[in-house]
């Protein structure tokens, strides 16, 4: 049964320790597009800006069909969980050949990612702790309200839709990108846009990074040999464009499991100009 409570961003960060959160990504492509918004709200006479043709894409950028499979009732999530096991299974047991070190088999990287993903894809916050603890971590402090990371991730997560045919498992591949800390939170600013050929759309890439460092304090970091990275494509409840939830994990060795170094949400945009 789905037991949430909504809580602001901002008062729930403060009732968080410092180590807790976040790097929040925000990856924004397109500073073109952000300088003609502003003009057009000036000067109703010009163009708006580009507008999405396509948010589901494939590796290059080109845009695919999706198949989404609704995930908005117990049974239905029930249903999306056994595929989700199954396909992270087979598609982990050939990206866990690419690593140079010992790690968990299949299975455990699936189990790490239904801990990670279903509690949020069906808004249970209880859920949400129990799944944190079975993969080796805790949630520090008492807090009044729920964690803000679940909290943040089910606003765009929970019933969404998802697209089975389209998860990946492949080795983390650290993108390029400048940091800079601001206060208790680290942001990144890592810019990605791919300007289209003459007459092609451009495409564009937003990411929202959250580090769960204060409950995996014993995790390895990202940029550890045995990271791996599972994207799952959704269409989020009441929305028109794709978002992707991303869960990288590694492989703490004392503990035995696979853990996450980072929640991730990530959209991408296919823009033409209007």
């Amino acid at each position: 049964m789905k037991q949430r409570q909504a809580s602001g961003w901002d008062s729930a960060v403060g009732a968080t320790d410092l180590k807790t959160i976040l790097a929040v990504v925000f990856a924004i492509g397109g500073l073109t597009w952000g300088a003609t918004m502003l003009l057009g709200s000036r000067e109703k006479s010009k163009p708006a800006g580009p507008k999405i043709v396509a948010s589901a894409l494939d590796d290059d950028g080109n845009a695919v069909e999706p198949e989404y499979t609704k995930a908005g009732s117990d049974k239905q999530v029930t249903q999306v969980q056994d595929e989700i096991q199954s396909i992270v299974q087979q598609r982990a047991a050939t990206s866990l050949k690419q690593l140079t070190v010992p790690v968990g088999l299949p299975d455990a990287v699936s189990d790490a990612v239904l801990n990670a993903f279903i509690p949020i894809l069906s808004g249970d916050y209880d859920s949400f702790v129990d799944a944190i603890a079975a993969m080796g971590g805790a949630i520090a402090g008492d807090l009044d309200e729920d964690h803000p990371m679940f909290t943040r991730l089910a606003s765009v997560f929970e019933d969404a839709r998802v697209d089975l045919n389209r998860i990946s498992v492949t080795k983390y591949e650290a993108p390029s990108g400048q940091r800079r800390q601001m206060g208790r939170t680290q942001m990144t600013d890592d810019v990605d846009v791919e300007p289209g050929e003459e007459g092609q759309p451009a495409m564009q890439t937003s990411v929202m990074e959250m580090q769960p460092a204060s409950m995996f304090p014993d995790a390895p970091g990202k940029n550890d040999p045995s990271a791996l990275e599972v994207k799952i494509p959704v269409q989020p409840k009441g929305e028109e464009h794709e978002s992707i939830f991303s869960i990288i994990l590694t492989w703490n060795t004392d503990a035995k499991l696979w853990q996450p170094a980072a929640y991730r949400t990530i959209r991408n945009r296919l823009m033409e100009e209007d």
